[in-house]
């Protein structure tokens, strides 16, 4: 599986404090080790948000405020946004 990170993700992931950014690391690990394993831990709460044809976007839940957002295509996945449940909202409203 190959892993990228979006331009956007990354800028993103800058802007929080030290101990977020490392909730946001320990929740990317998961996801990777969730990929190699397929098996997830319970608190990550992945979800399936959007599917057309060979992509499909997921969340998972870095805390009670944060999600991650990636999508998934064949062996690929790309990070492409960490914020809020309102800014995960609205990019999958621009997915439309």
């Amino acid at each position: 599986m190959q892993f990228l990170y979006k331009e956007r993700y990354l800028k993103r992931f800058d802007r929080f404090h030290r101990h977020e950014q490392a909730l946001i690391h320990d929740t990317d690990q998961q996801i990777q080790t969730y990929y190699h394993t397929r098996q997830a831990p319970v608190g990550l709460h992945i979800k399936q948000l959007y599917v057309r044809g060979p992509d499909k976007i997921f969340e998972a839940r870095v805390s009670q405020s944060l999600r991650i957002v990636w999508a998934e295509r064949g062996h690929v996945v790309s990070f492409l946004l960490v914020g809020s449940h309102d800014e995960v909202t609205r990019y999958l409203r621009s997915l439309r």
